[in-house]
């Protein structure tokens, strides 16, 4: 953790200078998960910053209260299908009914219509992407900032440093409810603030 201790010290040093405002997006996949999710959410509480979940609709649908905290904290829900298949390998019938299936779970604690998905391994064919925001009005999302934090390697320091060195202005962040990467956000957020960052919900990054 010596890393990340000196790189809090340098980000402290970086306060009293006046920065540019920029905006990025954290984004998390997968869940929710019992234990992991909430640590997620608590690091993000105590730095007062809102994330985008796209969550896996069965792991919604097992973890209700999970799913409730992460609305009820002001954070974005989004779809992430609802078995984490391939989308692309799967016909038109197949697909809608993974996202309309997680829709309705998401809809039940947000009293509100899904208008952003993420296909499972970033895997969308262009017609298809077409004909989902043409007959179900949905966006796909992908991403722009990825440490990799399914890797073995990709430990606390990694995503950390990966995260503060590689952050851009209208970044979209794709993470995953790992406690390392809830580790590594402790470190990150509070100086990637201090670079002039603003966390925003995908949905917000998307308006502007």
């Amino acid at each position: 953790m010596k890393y990340l201790l000196a790189l809090y010290l340098i980000g402290v040093s970086l306060f009293a200078q006046e920065v540019e405002v920029k905006r990025i997006a954290l984004t998390f996949d997968d869940g929710p998960k019992v234990k992991v999710t909430e640590q997620i959410l608590n690091v993000l509480k105590e730095n007062e910053v809102k994330g985008t979940f796209f969550i896996v609709g069965v792991n919604g649908k097992r973890f209700p209260e999970i799913l409730n905290k992460i609305y009820e904290e002001g954070h974005q829900i989004a779809n992430h299908s609802y078995n984490h298949p391939n989308l692309r390998k799967l016909s038109m019938e197949s697909v809608k009914k993974e996202l309309n299936d997680t829709n309705l779970i998401i809809s039940s604690v947000t009293g509100e219509d899904v208008k952003y998905f993420r296909p499972p391994y970033g895997s969308l064919g262009k017609s298809q992407k077409e004909e989902l925001k043409e007959n179900m009005d949905m966006s796909s999302v992908m991403w722009n900032v990825c440490p990799q934090d399914w890797e073995k390697k990709s430990d606390a320091d990694y995503i950390a440093k990966f995260l503060i060195e590689n952050a851009r202005d209208r970044g979209v962040v794709l993470l995953h409810d790992y406690s390392k990467t809830a580790d590594a956000l402790k470190v990150a957020i509070p100086i990637l603030k201090e670079k002039g960052y603003e966390f925003v919900t995908v949905e917000e990054l998307y308006k502007k």
